[in-house]
């Protein structure tokens, strides 16, 4: 009984709520899949969140962007598809290192762009210009925090996220 409940909450949670005899939608999955897997998926599909759990070691925010820029795109020209209209945000966890006298602390932070950009069918096109003002954004704050003395670097990319929720 438990495994069957189990199966069950699985297909709703990529399928949503299914009555008897109709039929399954397709699953939630980017074309592409590859390091992005939906994370959670709240309140009837009107809230998801994609995450990618990033290679360790990787540092460079734009080296980062160009190696998975087309996933991104993927994901987000996916959920338009489906959704029609969405909110779409993206975010990054980031660790930071410091040396203090011969000891290495590490901190994380979470960056993530504060307004939602709503796309639909009319505005397809500008997830590019979206991912890039993003990565520009999060570029800046970094920029900020090492020009004011911090002594903060970065160490590595921890994780990316989408957030999409439906509009």
């Amino acid at each position: 009984m438990a495994s069957a409940n189990f199966s069950r909450d699985v297909l709703e949670m990529f399928y949503g709520q299914n009555e008897e005899n109709q039929r399954l939608r397709r699953p939630l999955r980017p074309n592409r899949r590859i390091n992005f897997v939906l994370n959670r998926n709240d309140f009837n599909n009107w809230i998801r969140v994609w995450k990618m759990e990033v290679w360790r070691g990787n540092k460079d925010l734009f080296r980062f962007l160009q190696n998975n820029k087309d996933e991104f795109i993927d994901i987000c020209q996916q959920e338009v598809d489906d959704l029609k209209s969405a909110k779409i945000q993206f975010a990054l966890n980031v660790r930071f290192r410091i040396d203090r006298n011969g000891r290495i602390e590490h901190m994380d932070h979470y960056f993530n762009r504060m307004q939602p950009i709503i796309f639909n069918e009319d505005n397809i096109n500008g997830f590019n210009n979206f991912l890039n003002q993003f990565v520009d954004e999060v570029k800046g704050e970094i920029e900020a925090w090492s020009e004011r003395g911090s002594g903060w670097v970065v160490d590595e990319i921890l994780e990316a996220f989408i957030n999409v929720v439906r509009y």
